[in-house]
């Protein structure tokens, strides 16, 4: 099959759905398909063209400032889409089947490039947003005026332009001119929307989506790189007297760190009975807007003496591997990879019941959940499994078998592949997808394709 990836963002960009994208594209190459990513060319300085491991990547630019940096307001993205419209127009004989892995501008233009070709096009839906409006932060809100500005004005501070924006769908209307129409447009077009957990699906549903082209598709992890190995030892485990916690996410208001740091300085700050002869380390590993004011928020709290800002790391399998645990404070996710790649590693992991999470995460099962905007929750979460060494070794342990079971990469893969061929039979224009998929549970992924 000849199959054509759009990706808003790709290498040498690093992230989490980037990331997805390149491993996925990676798989299918090896699997023997035809892989082509149509991407943005986000840096004036990048290959318009190249080939990328074992596939071709194509680069679309637009208006660029001078710094060589490609404008993303909303008018700048019409000419993105019109060059993106011409790219996918010229190259309409390298593919079978455009797959876009977010709602982006760029998925109306390949819904109407898909017209014109008749060509199956499959659209990925990432983010369902928060679960409700936080017009306010909880009362453990940053309270610094140097750091934020007001009290309470972090999720609308200007240095965290993540903060204004919500679901994909929000996302879509705000980032371009015309993006209601292109939202119409693509809920009307005969095409398939890809969705990462169960949420997304009640999401698509809630703004008038047709069930019947709602695909359930999640992210998977490479175990062959994500793999245990201190906890394959749990003798030395135990005696372990640093118990690091490490955060894989941006530095920006959705992933929520500063709502962990304040858990971490309450943790910190009970009496040190409980934590005696145990010495507690958070480790951040990730970029952002926010990253100064995450800085100073943890020099306010008092705990910069035991929580590591990291910055952007390309080792992060051997990061995990060293790590106690892991936690990811997220207000809204799509599907974590950071979680799937630390449990892939045999972490126990603490995360907060969004979108994704609480599909992987089996409260006292496998993991432990707790709710957005509640340090104190997170805070309690975090000493359980500081200061109980069995507790933490049973969640890693079942964990890594819910990976194992349902969320390796080459399981999601086939998935996919299984879907681009049932889209390219002979018949497909003439078939209907079966009943929309149910989600009390998993069932319909986790047994697989008939």
């Amino acid at each position: 099959m000849r199959i054509c990836y759009i990706a808003y963002q790709f290498w040498p960009s690093v992230g989490g759905s980037q990331a997805q994208a390149e491993k996925q594209a990676a798989w299918l190459s090896q699997l023997g398909q035809d892989v082509l990513v149509v991407t943005l060319r986000h840096q004036k300085t990048w290959p318009a063209r190249e080939t990328y491991r074992s596939f071709s990547v194509i680069r679309v630019g637009g208006w660029y400032r001078r710094g060589g940096t490609l404008r993303a307001g909303k008018f700048a993205y019409l000419l993105v889409n019109l060059l993106m419209f011409f790219t996918l127009w010229r190259f309409r004989r390298r593919y079978d089947l455009i797959h876009t892995l977010q709602l982006s501008p760029q998925a109306a233009v390949a819904a109407f490039v898909g017209k014109l070709t008749h060509k199956p096009v499959i659209i990925g839906v990432q983010s369902t947003g928060p679960y409700e409006v936080l017009e306010d932060l909880s009362s453990q809100a940053i309270q610094s005026q140097d750091a934020v500005g007001e009290p309470g004005q972090f999720r609308r501070n200007a240095a965290c332009p993540e903060a204004q924006g919500g679901g994909d769908i929000a996302q879509l209307q705000q980032m371009v001119w015309g993006g209601q129409r292109m939202l119409e447009y693509i809920r009307k077009a005969h095409v398939y929307y890809q969705i990462l957990s169960s949420r997304s699906y009640q999401y698509l549903l809630q703004h008038h989506f047709p069930p019947e082209r709602i695909i359930y598709i999640p992210n998977g992890v490479d175990t062959q790189r994500f793999y245990p190995v201190c906890w394959t030892r749990p003798e030395e485990m135990a005696q372990r007297t640093e118990r690091l916690f490490i955060c894989v996410a941006r530095l920006e208001y959705a992933k929520g760190i500063d709502v962990l740091l304040h858990a971490w300085a309450q943790m910190m700050a009970l009496p040190p009975g409980w934590r005696e002869g145990l010495l507690p380390r958070l480790r951040l590993v990730g970029d952002g807007a926010c990253r100064k004011q995450l800085e100073y928020l943890a020099l306010e709290l008092g705990i910069q003496a035991s929580v590591e800002f990291c910055g952007t790391r390309l080792d992060i399998p051997s990061l995990l591997q060293d790590a106690w645990g892991f936690v990811l404070p997220s207000r809204w996710e799509g599907m974590p990879n950071a979680l799937l790649e630390a449990m892939s590693c045999a972490l126990p992991c603490v995360a907060t019941r969004v979108s994704g999470s609480e599909d992987v995460l089996e409260q006292g099962h496998n993991g432990l959940l707790v709710e957005p905007e509640q340090p104190q929750q997170l805070a309690y979460a975090l000493r359980l499994l500081i200061e109980d060494a069995d507790l933490a070794m049973q969640l890693g342990w079942l964990g890594y078998e819910t990976v194992l079971r349902y969320y390796q990469i080459n399981t999601t893969v086939q998935g996919s592949v299984a879907f681009y061929r049932y889209l390219l039979s002979r018949d497909a224009p003439h078939r209907i997808w079966p009943d929309p998929i149910e989600f009390d549970d998993l069932s319909p992924w986790r047994q697989g394709y008939e």
